[in-house]
């Protein structure tokens, strides 16, 4: 008979046995105990806030209780407040850490929130997914463990027993169209039950809009904008109306705010992406935040013969994504390159800077670097292999074919 090593065995053994009590431990940590008070309604778009609701009968006193989102960071409710019996209270989340406004913020890519009471026990923990602007996730009815996106938010007052239809995205095809194409616009809704209506409404140069329904093919509603009958604008938007009678929109703020495409034919004008630098440690400091920061840079080159304006056009780092980051157009002094000139925009993240920067950093790696014109047209795009550490990447001479690695870059200069 084959005998069994347990000295062997025991170092998995003393392994499993620490994974299940970290596990226990966990499942101890995120025990809810229900008191009557739920995390009711999440909104994670801009102005983000969180929504509490008191179920019970009488009023509840919240002072002292913690939400957070990192237990790192818990932030407790101001002493004295209170929550009206079947009330609503709602917490601003806004990194501000006084009164109702939290000391997080809340991310649109989702993410989990906690409610403890005051003496440390979880209430109530809410995971959100994914919303789009406008949507919330919220609980139907009131209190209750069903949680779903909803299309209209219902900030401080009853969610009501059915949530308004969202639409999860719009896409279009082609997503740059000429003036002799048609373009199929495709939504996406959240949940395709109890749908009563899907319509596309569309119009150019800001005509009265056109109303058409859009039919569901797969899991897709679907409609077809007809070919532009002159240049301009075509703006449009989707309207989704359940079986309830509540409707949404995309854009929620619609007709306000709409879906566009620019139909044109101008000339493009002679930009090129001239070089870059997408691994920089030393070289060529950014000083706009007044501190010295070593961020990825692009530079455009004007090889026509006359200034060039990028204000309106758009920088990105997937040519397949053309508009992915826009250049302000409210700073023509700053965004105009002269004829034969360069203009270095900084890819590092942090628009807030100035239009100069851009929503994007490049991946040493390898990726993409395009620019495109005001309707998404390419102008120039160029895709790069892994970059070494301050070594640049260019054109031999300034808008030539050929490329190649620069050891001494020449950011604003020739080539």
């Amino acid at each position: 008979m084959k005998i069994l090593n347990v000295s062997k065995l025991f170092p998995f053994l003393l392994f499993g046995l620490i994974l299940g009590i970290e596990s226990c431990k966990k499942e101890e940590e995120e025990l809810i105990v229900a008191e009557g008070l739920y995390l009711n309604e999440v909104y994670a778009a801009s102005d983000d806030w969180i929504e509490l609701y008191n179920d019970l009968d009488v009023a509840k006193n919240v002072g002292g209780y913690a939400i957070y989102d990192d237990a790192i960071r818990k932030y407790l409710l101001p002493s004295g407040t209170s929550i009206p019996a079947k009330g609503f209270l709602i917490l601003n989340c806004n990194d501000q850490g006084v009164g109702l406004n939290t000391n997080f913020k809340l991310t649109s890519s989702g993410e989990t929130i906690y409610l403890e009471n005051a003496i440390g026990t979880l209430v109530d923990k809410v995971e959100f997914p994914a919303m789009d602007n406008g949507q919330s996730y919220a609980r139907f009815p009131d209190g209750s463990p069903k949680l779903l996106i909803t299309g209209n938010t219902t900030k401080g007052a009853s969610n009501g027993d059915t949530q308004a239809p969202a639409v999860a995205k719009v896409d279009r095809t082609p997503l740059v169209p000429s003036i002799d194409q048609s373009v199929v616009i495709q939504a996406e809704l959240v949940s395709n039950i109890n749908i009563a209506s899907v319509k596309l409404f569309y119009r150019l140069n800001n005509a009265s809009y056109t109303s058409i329904s859009m039919t569901l093919v797969g899991s897709f509603y679907q409609a077809t904008i007809p070919a532009a009958s002159a240049l301009g604008k075509m703006e449009y938007y989707v309207e989704v109306k359940n079986i309830n009678a509540k409707v949404s929109y995309s854009p929620f703020e619609a007709p306000a705010k709409t879906h566009s495409y620019l139909v044109n034919t101008d000339p493009l004008p002679q930009l090129a992406i001239n070089e870059f630098l997408a691994f920089n440690t030393s070289c060529c400091p950014d000083n706009d935040s007044g501190l010295p920061e070593f961020d990825d840079w692009i530079e455009i080159f004007n090889n026509g013969t006359a200034p060039v304006n990028i204000g309106g056009m758009y920088l990105s780092d997937d040519k397949t994504k053309p508009f992915k980051h826009k250049i302000p157009s409210d700073n023509p002094s700053l965004t105009t390159i002269p004829a034969g000139g360069y203009l270095i925009l900084w890819a590092d993240n942090t628009q807030g800077q100035g239009p100069l920067h851009l929503e994007f950093a490049l991946a040493n790696a390898g990726e993409d670097v395009a620019i495109f014109y005001i309707d998404g047209r390419t102008i120039d795009s160029y895709s790069f292999g892994s970059q070494s550490e301050n070594i640049s990447f260019g054109r031999t001479t300034d808008g030539a074919t050929a490329w190649k690695a620069f050891s001494s870059p020449t950011p604003g200069k020739s080539n």
